[in-house]
């Protein structure tokens, strides 16, 4: 009779085994056990041939199968780096002779044991394999050149890696100062040596990594850090002047602080009717002054404007917001009396006050009555007078009949003033 060493702390286990196999019975053991439930028999053969193969994430196990009825399977332990033997996988079936350990690391070392198990719970002695170290770590690719003050954008230029095993490269960005890096990009080619970067803000500096990734997925340490930036805008527009004594425009003028290296080609103006409201594009011109065309008298505009280079950057606006206005209707005249004498109406006034510029060219009367059922109303044009107060005299008038007058002032640009206060005569008789 063979002698059968029991392999478990607790004798008591075997009987639980024998109670859930049965003694002739096919069950194969629980492979999560361990030896705990199994029991060595030294009269077992011996797994022979075992052979290893190694990359950086895989070791391959081979064998030769041992056919006979009363196998089961094979169960496989590994040492990981001189440490204890652990076991990692059941294989149900003596006609198996493969298995693939793809749960290592790189740079690493291992040492596996495979023994047999049968259908009724015994175990075969162990063979082991010789050590075997998976390869080390793909290198990181070298990052040659960050190129910057491109428009918009940042280049990365490195060289193809040389091992084949690569097949994509991981690009890694932060902004200078930050901790937290960030995947911006995975190019799936080996032979693939440049990034073109356009989710940057003009000016801003980042860094830049480059990692490898292998077929198998094995990412490699990062490349050395090189920092890069896109083209920066051209400089603010930050003094700008708007006339206020014009008739019927505006003009913007305005001082570039950028420098003739910048290659500004054109400055684009932006108005609005309101300081805080909304700002349209008005205009762009290649000179610094720009003359905005208003049909209307005392109109109030507010401008922006920036600069724009050969790259098509364009500064920021809204830093400064000059106000400008056209020449408007300045105070009319002041009549100080209206009187009937010799059969005529006699109007004084005061001539108004003019603006920065201005300079007053004539009158305009205005003189209204009622002829019968119908208003009447007649002006009197480019009526000068240099006396002061300034007067007129109207005889076209008829009896029994209101008259009602008033008087604006007409510049040299022919804006007029507003309109005096409007007076009424009432004429009863003529002699």
């Amino acid at each position: 009779m063979k002698r059968l060493i029991p392999i478990t702390l607790f004798p008591g286990l075997i009987f639980i085994l024998l109670l859930f196999s049965g003694c002739g019975g096919k069950n194969i053991p629980n492979p999560i056990a361990g030896l705990g439930q199994l029991r060595l028999d030294r009269s077992l053969p011996i797994v022979k041939d075992l052979k290893t193969i190694n990359s950086m994430t895989e070791i391959a196990l081979e064998w030769r199968p041992v056919i006979q009825r009363n196998i089961a399977g094979y169960r496989i332990f590994r040492s990981e780096n001189g440490g204890e033997y652990k076991l990692i996988k059941i294989i149900p079936d003596r006609y198996s002779a493969h298995y693939t350990d793809t749960h290592i690391r790189p740079n690493s070392t291992y040492v596996y044991k495979v023994s047999l198990f049968t259908y009724d719970g015994r175990v075969s002695l162990t063979n082991t394999t010789k050590p075997v170290s998976t390869k080390g770590q793909v290198r990181p690719p070298i990052l040659v050149e960050v190129i910057s003050d491109m428009p918009n954008r940042v280049k990365l230029l490195w060289r193809a890696h040389p091992n084949p095993i690569v097949k994509a490269y991981i690009v890694e960005r932060r902004e200078v100062g930050k901790k937290t890096w960030r995947k911006i990009a995975v190019l799936r080619n080996r032979l693939t040596v440049e990034y073109i970067d356009k989710d940057v803000i003009p000016g801003r500096e980042y860094e830049y990594r480059i990692r490898a990734k292998t077929y198998d997925g094995i990412v490699s340490p990062p490349s050395i850090i090189k920092t890069g930036h896109a083209k920066s805008l051209p400089l603010p527009i930050t003094r700008i002047n708007a006339s206020d004594n014009l008739p019927k425009q505006i003009q913007i003028t305005w001082i570039d602080p950028n420098k003739e290296s910048r290659q500004i080609v054109q400055y684009n103006v932006y108005s609005s009717a309101f300081k805080d409201g909304l700002y349209t594009k008005l205009a762009s011109t290649k000179d610094r002054s720009y003359v905005d065309k208003i049909n209307k008298d005392g109109a109030v505009r507010y401008y922006q404007v920036t600069a724009v280079d050969a790259d098509g950057l364009e500064s920021p606006r809204g830093v400064i917001v000059a106000r400008g206005k056209t020449m408007g209707n300045g105070a009319g005249p002041v009549i100080t009396s209206a009187v009937v004498r010799q059969n005529a109406v006699i109007l004084t006034w005061l001539p108004p006050k003019m603006g920065p510029g201005e300079h007053l060219a004539s009158y305009t009367i205005v003189k209204k009555y009622w002829d019968g059922w119908r208003l009447r109303k007649l002006k009197i044009v480019d009526f000068k007078s240099d006396s002061v107060p300034v007067r007129f005299i109207d005889k076209k008038i008829k009896p029994n009949t209101k008259y009602t007058y008033y008087v604006y002032g007409v510049n040299d640009q022919g804006i007029p003033t507003e309109p005096s206060r409007a007076v009424s005569v009432e004429v009863k008789e003529l002699r």
